[in-house]
């Protein structure tokens, strides 16, 4: 154990970095198992109001502290849903850790749910500093990061969109610069 502050400041630093190595080892092995059809689903019935609730939940104490405003907006009578808990639960940790990440003090986060013919879109609007068009078209690929805020590896969004497909949807983003971003996933129902 540290005798000191700098060997605590220095024994914390390199704590931090061997989580995130852990993480990026665990991202790395997670995809390369979701890329090679190895990954396979463990579905339950989920209520889609209550998985929203539960990832605010999750992110409204970091958003409180960020000063962002985190809001939960449900369509009633929204159906249960058959997906796999633990990959739906990555997919809107990865999007909610991704818009607090880009939004400013005082801004807005909002999580939406809504029933749309035969799919329910599930969504993660920001008011953030958007993402420039000629980027979008990449964020889902594997190690692209956009935007001056950077973390991880640039594997979040590809995660995301190989679970989504999994799940026999589809996942996509809405941005303008200066105005925002909303990333949807589109699941059947």
């Amino acid at each position: 154990y540290p005798e000191n502050s700098r060997e605590a400041d220095l024994f914390s630093t390199v704590h931090e970095e061997m989580q995130r190595l852990v993480t990026l080892i665990n991202d790395l092995l997670n995809f390369s198992r979701y890329q090679s059809g190895q990954q396979k689903l463990e579905r339950v019935p989920c209520d889609i109001p209550e998985l929203l609730e539960q990832a605010r939940e999750r992110f409204h104490e970091e958003a409180q502290e960020s000063d962002i405003e985190l809001t939960l907006e449900l369509q009633s009578a929204l159906p249960t849903l058959l997906l796999d808990r633990q990959q739906m639960d990555r997919v809107l940790d990865n999007l909610l850790s991704n818009a607090l990440r880009h939004t400013q003090p005082g801004g807005e986060i909002r999580l939406l749910a809504r029933h749309h013919g035969e799919r329910v879109i599930i969504s993660v609007e920001d008011n953030g500093e958007g993402i420039p068009y000629s980027q979008q078209a990449r964020i889902f690929e594997p190690f692209v990061q956009i935007g001056r805020r950077r973390g991880g590896a640039g594997l979040g969004l590809a995660l995301c969109k190989e679970i989504t497909q999994l799940h026999g949807g589809r996942i996509g983003v809405h941005s303008r610069i200066g105005h925002g971003t909303i990333f949807y996933v589109a699941l059947p129902i």
